[in-house]
């Protein structure tokens, strides 16, 4: 609050952090210590990413698992997620501490299970199709991308999308067979 000339002025300073993008959010994973999970708010979210998802789903609780291929980095990431709201539940009273984009949870030193089940699990988890068109990005020629829109359309879970969501979905699939003809 300041006055000036007579008025009364109130200043605002916002602390306002941008998100990370998922390079620095690689990046951040990858410096992580072998038992701990990160986890980084994004939005109303904490996201896990990666090795720390694969943790979080051996040794705190199960969540859908996400796989997403980037083109920047040339490779896919895995991530998990759930609400701000329920953090604590879903940590309990394991020790946590603060980082800079969310928090690092401790495990103890018998729970850090094998890096060969790692890969296994990554494996097991499926590619998510991108509303922005970005399928996992192989490249596929005519009879293979037919049979690719027929799998996507049989794995499309049409009752559970909205108007918007099976407009884009037809658009992406237009374009999967638009660039194999």
């Amino acid at each position: 609050m300041k006055v000036e000339n007579g008025k009364l002025t109130f200043i605002f300073q916002l602390s306002i952090r941008k998100m990370p993008t998922y390079i620095e959010v690689v990046k951040f994973e990858e410096e992580a210590p072998a038992n701990t999970i990160r986890l980084v708010k994004s939005g109303e979210f904490y996201r896990a990413y990666n090795h720390s998802a694969w943790l979080f789903q051996c040794f705190i609780t199960e969540h859908k698992v996400m796989r997403k291929y980037l083109k920047a980095l040339k490779t896919d990431i895995y991530y998990i997620g759930f609400p701000e709201k329920s953090l604590f539940n879903n940590i309990g009273e394991r020790k946590s501490t603060k980082t800079e984009y969310g928090f690092d949870i401790e495990l103890m030193e018998f729970e850090v299970p094998n890096e060969e089940a790692y890969e296994t699990w990554k494996m097991s988890i499926e590619t998510e199709q991108s509303s922005k068109g970005d399928f996992h990005s192989l490249p596929i020629t005519g009879a293979e991308a037919e049979r690719e829109v027929i799998k996507r359309i049989k794995d499309f879970p049409l009752e559970n999308k909205t108007m918007i969501e099976c407009t884009v979905f037809l658009s992406e699939l237009r374009k999967l067979l638009n660039n194999t003809l």
